[in-house]
């Protein structure tokens, strides 16, 4: 955008020169003559001058776009004792900046970069929670609802690539894993409001009992889509598209590796999109209790697909993930379904309409404090949406609500009380 805008100016300020350059081509012989040898650099010394009047790109050979969006919304919250009402940025797609470039090295060769940071606050809706540093439990970290915490950002982004047409992108710095996003494929146009990660909106909310105590398990324990590898300081490559399908493989630090296989296609008027992975984790938080890990070593499995039929906007995602931890013979689970429409009932833009549920299980464990033994709780937990998406197409804006609500149960005594949440708000994109 910064770049455009210079370019615009420096495209207007040489219209204008050619303009007068044209004009002068038509005076008579004595008019031209009496302009003198000083024309030429009188226009380029103007020319200079609206440039220096704009943000500049440090070169003319890249191409440079900034872009971003902001997203923000209210949450209503109840966790069956209390419940209220927060302002928060949604981790379902958060508030970001990006700068990106590229460049054309031959005809069917370019390079190019990323750099894309969102802003980190404390309200952001993984992290407000329902309990406070004077009520948790012992054991349970970050339990603290604030409405005016720390302000930063994350990067998320910083990569160079260079892409080749006929033999694929190699990419190198800090982006996605081949692996990530396989979990989360989805056409349904709610995505904004709510997808299959839905421990984003309310992570870092604490169970309670049916007695009303606060236990010492967070929503971000007892689910996960086991999304593959997130993103991570990696080298990786991507295939050419053949037939609809890219392969794609990475490898980071701490014999960190994944491959993925993409595939995205449309046949007349249904539109599919369909991803897998396997990946080798040794990092990542495993299978836990109050924040313990209990396993650094797992091998990850994960797909889903959508379809949507364009014509009535009708549309079907289905997801299934698997962790094998090597620590005994349960491995966390994770399967997912969610069926919508998306279609133009009026003239602002698409409006969206879905409802989904997911099963999370086996992810919690009680680990013996004399022997340090995991022991599986056998858990599972349940997990119900709807979402609305309403998009305002002349202000690449959508607006969007959401409900959701967890259920968990494990096979301990214990009764827990479910979470509920209810999201509103909006996001537009630059």
């Amino acid at each position: 955008m910064i770049g455009g805008l210079k370019q615009t100016t420096s495209r207007l300020a040489i219209a204008a020169a050619t303009g007068l350059f044209m004009g002068g081509i038509a005076l008579t012989p004595v008019q031209a003559a009496s302009l003198g040898g000083d024309c030429c650099a009188d226009l380029e010394e103007r020319v200079a001058e609206l440039e220096a009047t704009t943000v500049r790109k440090g070169n003319r050979k890249v191409s440079v776009k900034l872009s971003g969006q902001v997203n923000r919304a209210i949450l209503w919250w109840g966790d069956g004792e209390d419940d209220d009402v927060y302002f928060v940025d949604t981790d379902n797609s958060s508030t970001r900046f990006r700068i990106t470039g590229s460049a054309t090295i031959s005809p069917g060769r370019t390079a190019g970069f990323k750099i894309e940071a969102d802003w980190f606050i404390r309200n952001n809706s993984s992290a407000v929670t329902n309990c406070d540093a004077s009520t948790r439990s012992s054991g349970q970290a970050n339990c603290k609802a604030d409405s005016a915490g720390a302000v930063g950002t994350d990067m998320r982004q910083q990569v160079l690539w260079i892409r080749d047409d006929g033999l694929g992108t190699i990419s190198l710095g800090q982006s996605d894993m081949a692996s990530n996003g396989v979990s989360e494929v989805d056409l349904s146009g709610t995505s904004v409001a709510q997808y299959a990660g839905m421990a984003d909106i309310g992570a870092a909310f604490v169970f309670r009992t049916s007695g009303g105590s606060f236990t010492t398990i967070q929503l971000r324990n007892a689910y996960s889509q086991q999304d593959g590898l997130s993103r991570k300081v990696r080298l990786r490559y991507d295939t050419p598209s053949i037939g609809g399908f890219t392969l794609s493989t990475s490898v980071a630090a701490d014999d960190l590796v994944d491959v993925a296989l993409r595939f995205k296609k449309e046949w007349n008027s249904v539109r599919c999109a369909w991803a897998g992975a396997i990946s080798h984790d040794t990092t990542e938080q495993g299978r836990e209790h109050n924040g313990t890990r209990v396993s650094d070593d797992r091998w990850v499995y994960n797909t889903s697909g959508s379809c949507l039929h364009t014509p009535s906007g009708l549309n079907l995602t289905l997801g299934w993930a698997e962790t094998d931890e090597g620590v005994d013979d349960v491995d966390q689970g994770w399967w997912f379904v969610k069926a919508g429409i998306s279609r133009r009932w009026n003239a602002h833009g698409k409006t969206s309409i879905s409802v989904q549920y997911a099963n999370s299980s086996d992810r919690l464990s009680s680990v013996s404090a004399t022997t340090g033994v995991a022991t599986n709780l056998s858990d599972e937990l349940d997990s119900f949406g709807i979402a609305f998406v309403q998009k305002i197409d002349a202000a690449a804006l959508e607006l969007y609500a959401a409900y959701s609500r967890h259920e968990l149960d494990d096979n301990t005594a214990t009764s827990f009380q479910d979470l509920d949440f209810f999201l509103m708000g909006a996001r537009m994109k630059f």
